[in-house]
């Protein structure tokens, strides 16, 4: 027997992108698949779904923090730019990677429920796991917009 898995190619789109509120960035679908290493069994419909849930939540998460700052007269993330990383905002840098790791942890959640051979059952645990990992990415990012702490205390 044979263990060697094909891997789908993704269909590139060109300049396809979801459109975000004005102080947000547009997100761009093929940035996602490549920094998330999503293959092409992710389909196109599948990660704008995916995407336009994961800007929902950020965004409800940046509400406050994105009133204030255009209340200061910033009118985009992009205006934000005291500390430049290769070019572009350490702001926008971080929301990129909180939208993008949100997304990822929702279509991992879906493939969970997706996936019910037997081998794909033993490897839940793992990606449950994965998913965990990135929803606190995403959560790390927006705490660092916010200049929020990282530390989550629990009361036993």
């Amino acid at each position: 027997m044979n263990d060697f898995t094909a891997i789908a190619i993704a269909n590139e789109t060109e300049g396809l992108e979801i459109s975000n509120i004005s102080f947000f960035p547009a997100i761009n679908i093929n940035d996602v698949r490549k920094t998330q290493r999503l293959d092409g069994t992710v389909t196109t419909e599948r990660l704008k779904t995916a995407i336009a849930s994961a800007i929902i939540a950020v965004n409800d998460d940046l509400y406050s923090w994105r009133l204030a700052k255009q209340s200061a007269g910033i009118t985009t993330i992009n205006d934000l730019n005291d500390e430049l990383i290769n070019g572009e905002s350490r702001y926008l840098i971080l929301y990129k990677h909180a939208v993008y790791s949100w997304a990822n942890a929702l279509l991992n959640e879906q493939y969970i429920n997706f996936d019910a051979t037997a081998k794909a059952k033993g490897d839940i645990e793992p990606n449950i796991e994965s998913v965990g990992n990135l929803y606190r990415n995403a959560r790390y990012a927006i705490r660092d917009i916010l200049g929020k702490s990282r530390s989550t205390m629990e009361l036993i």
